[in-house]
């Protein structure tokens, strides 16, 4: 797209805050996240043009380079489209054959409660780190089932999902994540530099440790806040078309499963190794493909599904999966594309990243606070704002990695500090922003609406990041990680055991 007229002078504008603040209003409004997103488009096309024809054609180009810009095809956005319409194949499909309700007979033989199908999400949540769509998406039709025969909401496993795949991939340095933020403290701190930096801010990331601790607290103690029992299994779409076949066996769920995980980590590898053309696992992953892997470890699967459940199954039921799988992601489909044309608007279009990075760096000069208490908090709450109005934490990371870094030179703060207060930040307004990548497939993987997956799990997380917030400040004024930690998980239990005291009578009805 070419470079606008008006991109310069909202970097420097409060009203670059217009078209995301826009579009929350709208979401909490309507509860309908494509219009929502949709009209911000058209918001920005205003802010941006001055005539009704450029304003469309703004528009238009705005959401077709979702799948075309710069003379290319976006190939990795049309493999993950195509992955997801896989997956609603995938899931009907084990389905119709009887292997989801075969399953689900034999695990609620162990898996009988609420909280122990929530803590079966949780812990596949933390083992499946390779990828945060991967994580999101897999752990959904792993979980999805037993989680509503154990009478646990879709919302509920929306929040799990969605504390366990970003938190969790950004803990791990042999990731996605972790191979991309490499990427970006490469040219911040140097190559030879930047693994040691990454690696010693994993204990210092606050956020995402507590927020793994706050979901492991809300299932064990069932802490079920007002908004959790407001929303439950909001738009959950079924299809009566398709009837189950009786005598399935659970292998017509766990086998086309294990092909997923197998061959979608086989492709993350191997559309790496194409690229460096050795085995350096960090290169592998910085330069690996997400959506090609998922993609092709898609058909992959769904090839194993298909031969497995061939006897089973007839040629008109086969044409019903397909329908009905295309319609049951069509809605995840449609929000994403939105979701991806509004990002490079509210980032690049209207520099709303930068006009709050140059806001953070005002407010870190003007001494008001101890710089080593004052810039990891700054640092935190301005990376949460970037990512929460972009729905991105990776485009929060390059903003704001090498001004996080500067600063803490520039003022003798502790850099590892520095750098953690940006990665959790821009991971918490990632993790609780409507608009961002995660919280839709977050909320596609449990099979709930985005809107309501957004209501239900903001006041669990924010409660996560106030109080990763203090233990920044706290850890800055002691110029030490141990002390953020000290005040924090006791503040953790305490809040999260207060949730679960004032609260104990909302139980979910489902």
């Amino acid at each position: 797209m070419p470079t606008l007229k008006g991109a310069k002078m909202y970097a420097d504008s409060a009203l670059s805050l217009v078209v995301p603040i826009v579009v929350i209003i709208l979401v909490f409004v309507t509860k309908r996240v494509v219009l929502s997103l949709f009209v911000g488009i058209v918001i920005a096309g205003i802010m941006l043009k001055d005539s009704v024809f450029s304003i469309a054609s703004y528009v238009f180009s705005t959401i077709s380079s979702v799948f075309y810009s710069n003379g290319e095809v976006q190939s990795s956005a049309i493999y993950v489209f195509g992955f997801l319409i896989l997956l609603g194949i995938l899931t009907e499909m084990m389905k119709c054959s009887g292997g989801i309700s075969a399953f689900v007979t034999w695990a609620r033989q162990k898996v009988n409660s609420p909280k122990s199908s929530e803590f079966l999400a949780f812990f596949a949540g933390i083992v499946i780190f390779i990828d945060d769509y991967f994580n999101a998406l897999s752990v959904g039709q792993i979980a999805r089932p037993l989680n509503d025969a154990n009478h646990s909401s879709r919302e509920r496993l929306a929040y799990i999902i969605d504390s366990t795949s970003a938190p969790i991939c950004i803990l791990m340095p042999i990731s996605s994540w972790g191979a991309y933020i490499l990427g970006i403290m490469g040219g911040v701190f140097g190559v030879d530099k930047s693994f040691d930096v990454l690696t010693n801010s994993i204990a210092g990331n606050f956020y995402a440790w507590l927020a793994l601790l706050g979901v492991f607290l809300t299932i064990l103690w069932q802490v079920n806040l007002p908004q959790m029992v407001k929303y439950q299994n909001v738009d959950v779409l079924e299809f009566e078309e398709i009837k189950e076949h009786s005598g399935g066996n659970m292998w017509l769920l766990l086998l086309p499963l294990g092909a997923l995980f197998v061959f979608v980590g086989f492709f993350i590898f191997y559309s790496g190794y194409r690229v460096v053309g050795n085995f350096d696992i960090i290169a592998m992953l910085s330069e690996a493909q997400t959506g090609f892997s998922l993609f092709w470890g898609g058909i992959c699967a769904l090839f194993v599904a298909l031969i497995l459940s061939f006897k089973k199954i007839s040629i008109q039921e086969y044409l019903l999966i397909v329908k009905d799988g295309f319609l049951l992601m069509l809605p995840a489909n449609l929000i994403l594309v939105f979701a991806w044309a509004i990002g490079p608007v509210i980032k690049e279009d209207l520099q709303t990243g930068v006009y709050l990075a140059n806001l953070s760096k005002e407010l870190l000069s003007s001494g008001a606070l101890s710089p080593h208490i004052a810039i990891p908090m700054i640092l935190f709450v301005a990376s949460s704002f970037i990512a929460f109005c972009t729905g991105t934490s990776w485009g929060t990371f390059a903003i704001m990695l090498p001004i996080g870094a500067g600063i803490a030179l520039s003022n003798d703060v502790n850099l590892n500090l520095a750098v953690c207060a940006v990665l959790s930040g821009a991971v918490y307004g990632d993790h609780a922003s409507p608009i961002s990548d995660t919280t839709i497939l977050s909320a596609t993987g449990a099979g709930c609406s985005v809107h309501s997956h957004f209501a239900t799990q903001f006041p669990y997380v924010t409660t996560v990041a106030s109080i990763a917030l203090l233990s920044f400040g706290i850890a800055g004024y002691f110029d030490a990680l141990l002390a953020g930690y000290i005040f924090g998980i006791p503040a953790m239990i305490l809040v999260f055991w207060l949730y679960k005291t004032i609260f104990a009578k909302n139980v979910l009805r489902l």
